[in-house]
């Protein structure tokens, strides 16, 4: 299951998310969910064409092709 960590470095928050191999998520880009830095489908409400970022770990045979 996907981890995010959120910390602040410099002065600016960076979020570290680890997947598992072959696992997806979508991640959040109009900075409105309740669960970012996941999208939890806030951006449909809004006024705006964002969507979300979809991530993908290859599987490790997906790798050694």
């Amino acid at each position: 299951m996907a981890e995010h960590n959120t910390e602040l470095r410099n002065g600016h928050k960076r979020t570290t998310v680890k997947l598992d191999p072959g696992e997806s998520v979508a991640l959040c880009r109009c900075f409105q969910s309740k669960e970012f830095p996941f999208c939890d489908g806030t951006h449909k409400t809004l006024d705006s064409d964002l969507g979300p970022v979809i991530v993908q770990a290859p599987k490790p045979s997906e790798t050694t092709k």
